[in-house]
């Protein structure tokens, strides 16, 4: 019996046990279900803002819940932590740590290290500093930073001279690194400057000589003041090249080394910014070369064109274009303008090569002197004389007689060689007067004008190329313009006697004078023709207005030749008249010559042969004209009337 209930009751204690145990299982796999026994995660996200870093380093992060966390900021070089921002910012305790009771957001924010710039002048009230980025001394800069000072004296007399405090040296503008709290001073000394090197005689077009020096140092004890800019200039702003500016070196010189003048005489100024100018010495610079052919004086200004009055036998190239307005200015010799070359009894008997140079502007104002022109004249048979590839440009003179813009007149004996040369502008004068010469001898080949030449009552011998022409051959010129005279008045020439002429023209507006009752031979081409003059392959197409003996081509023909020439113009006269030639006398030749009678309205034969302007625009009907070599047609030059193959035409 007894054995039965032992083993009874450990049966029910086994029972008991075994239901516990599985009530324990159930109960602990319920609790693992709902998370029983492990702590909530969150999230850190750590931002940066500014130059540095952090530790965590930037990024999302998972931390259980309470979880402490350090954090560290450490800033770049030349900045500095500020704070912990973002949206959890104020989490973060004084000790760099934040608890994770939920999801958190933070940045770390840098800053910039700012320093202070202290700026003094000494003396002060004697200049001022300028920061480059800043409106006022003072502000704070950010680390790094670099800043431009520029020192300008404000007190007259008074130069910069150096920096102190944190800044060192004389250059000015100078850079300051800001990377700590600055003090700048910048120095100001009352300053002197003198020239210890004065400019030397040169030859012109070469370094100038001495190379002037200029001196600028402390007026107190003479300390040298470097970086100083020295400006020169000429006192009367004539020309010159170089270097204009120079900054003073470490003995406070400035060095003008490469200056350049061209002939005449010059005095430098210096000046600088605060400073009173100061003027060299008068010094001469030399026309160069040697006046030989093979060198001759170079010519570049005003200046040197007076200068070949001074060697008339000489010979003289033109450099560059030349303005002589200078000669229209009324101190200029007495207001009468520029002084013609050749102030002697022999006149110019020299060469210029004017090196298709123009000189413009050129001036004469002298009514009551014979033989008026760039040139006076030349009268020696000695030598030959040249000029060649000259122009004059918009001349103003008036002189009596002899009067032409670029030679008032040539007496010597077929010696001189006039070519490619030209003038512009306005010419006056008496008798004998021209837009290039007023009396002409010698050789003249592609020469040309485009004048208002104008002269009085009584005057003789008005022509746009020349006044009066003896002995000369003229060759491929032309004239353009107007001519106003009252004896023998021409387009081209005013009277000739025993030239040749060829292939040459006029294009002018040829008038007599209106307030007078008489005038004679007025031509579109020539006033007068006389003494074995011959003209050949020659035109007019200028408008002829006066009151006897006037034509197309020529006024009067006398003793002399005229062949396969013609004319044009309108021909308006109150008196003898013809379309191509009006009075003939002696032994003269006229030979296929023709005139437009539908322009001239005139229809005079014998004096060249009439023929209407369509007929004039057919080259078949110009007999024994060279249309291969020497004349040309086409409806496009010359409104379709033949032109010259080797003259420019209009």
């Amino acid at each position: 019996m007894a054995k039965y209930n032992m083993t009874k009751d450990g049966g029910m204690r086994m029972k008991r046990l075994l239901f516990s145990s599985v009530l324990i299982i159930l109960l602990c796999l319920i609790l693992l279900s709902s998370g029983c026994g492990q702590k909530p995660q969150f999230t850190l996200t750590i931002g940066v803002e500014g130059d540095g870093t952090t530790l965590p380093k930037p990024g999302k992060y998972t931390y259980g819940e309470n979880t402490v966390v350090t954090l560290k900021a450490t800033p770049a070089a030349g900045s500095l932590f500020d704070h912990w921002g973002g949206a959890d910012g104020a989490s973060v305790s004084s000790a760099n740590t934040i608890v994770m009771n939920g999801n958190k957001s933070v940045k770390a924010v840098f800053s910039k290290l700012t320093y202070p710039l202290n700026i003094t002048v000494n003396p002060e009230g004697t200049g001022t500093v300028t920061p480059e980025l800043v409106i006022k001394a003072g502000k704070d800069y950010e680390h790094g930073q670099t800043v431009r000072l520029t020192a300008t004296p404000t007190t007259a007399g008074y130069l910069f001279t150096d920096w102190g405090g944190d800044l060192s040296g004389s250059e000015n503008p100078a850079e300051l690194l800001i990377d700590s709290a600055k003090s700048v001073t910048a120095n100001f000394a009352e300053a002197k400057m003198e020239i210890v090197t004065q400019p030397a005689a040169s030859i012109a077009g070469q370094t100038l000589g001495g190379f002037p020096t200029v001196k600028v140092t402390t007026k107190a004890d003479g300390t040298p003041i470097p970086n100083v800019a020295i400006n020169v200039t000429e006192k009367n702003g004539l020309p010159f090249q170089g270097i204009k500016t120079v900054l003073t070196n470490a003995e406070g010189m400035a060095v003008f080394n490469d200056l350049v003048f061209y002939e005449g005489t010059y005095k430098l100024v210096f000046s600088s910014n605060n400073l009173s100018n100061i003027e060299s010495d008068f010094f001469p610079v030399s026309v160069a070369g040697a006046g030989s052919v093979e060198n001759p004086y170079l010519i570049h200004n005003l200046y040197g064109l007076m200068y070949i009055e001074t060697h008339l036998d000489a010979c003289f190239r033109i450099e560059n274009d030349i303005d002589a307005s200078d000669t229209a200015d009324p101190t200029y010799n007495g207001g009468e303008g520029w002084l013609p070359i050749g102030q002697t009894e022999t006149g110019f008997s020299g060469k210029i090569d004017g090196n298709d140079k123009t000189i413009s502007g050129l001036y004469i104002n002298r009514p009551n002197e014979d033989f008026v022109g760039f040139i006076k004249s030349i009268r020696t048979a000695v030598r030959q004389v040249l000029i060649k590839d000259l122009h004059l440009t918009g001349v103003d003179m008036i002189g009596r007689e002899y009067v032409g813009g670029l030679i008032g007149g040539i007496t010597a004996d077929d010696t001189s060689l006039i070519e490619n040369c030209s003038v512009t502008g306005h010419i006056a004068g008496t008798s004998s007067t021209g837009g290039m010469f007023g009396g002409l001898r010698g050789t003249v080949t592609n020469c040309h004008t485009d004048t208002i030449v104008s002269a009085g009552v009584g005057a003789w011998y008005t022509g746009g190329l020349a006044g009066f022409a003896s002995s000369a051959t003229i060759t491929k010129c032309f004239a353009f313009g107007s001519v106003t005279g009252q004896y023998a008045v021409g387009g081209l020439l005013g009277t000739t006697e025993g030239c040749s002429i060829n292939q040459c023209y006029a294009f002018a507006d040829v008038n007599s004078l209106t307030e007078v009752a008489e005038s004679s031979m007025i031509g579109g081409f020539a006033g007068w023709l006389q003494a074995g003059s011959t003209v050949a392959d020659c035109y007019s197409r200028s408008i002829v207005d006066g009151k006897n003996s006037v034509a197309g081509f020529c006024g009067q023909l006398a003793d002399s030749t005229v062949e396969r020439c013609y004319s044009t113009g309108a021909v308006t006269s109150s008196g003898t008249h013809g379309g191509f030639i009006a009075l003939t006398y002696g032994i003269t030749s006229i030979t296929h010559c023709y005139y437009d009678s539908d322009t001239s309205q005139c229809s005079d034969t014998g004096n060249g042969d009439p023929m209407t302007t369509a007929e004039m625009q057919d080259w078949e009907n110009y007999n024994e004209w060279d249309f291969t070599a020497v004349w040309n047609i086409s409806p496009a030059i010359n409104d379709g009337y033949p032109y010259l193959r080797n003259t420019p035409a209009e």
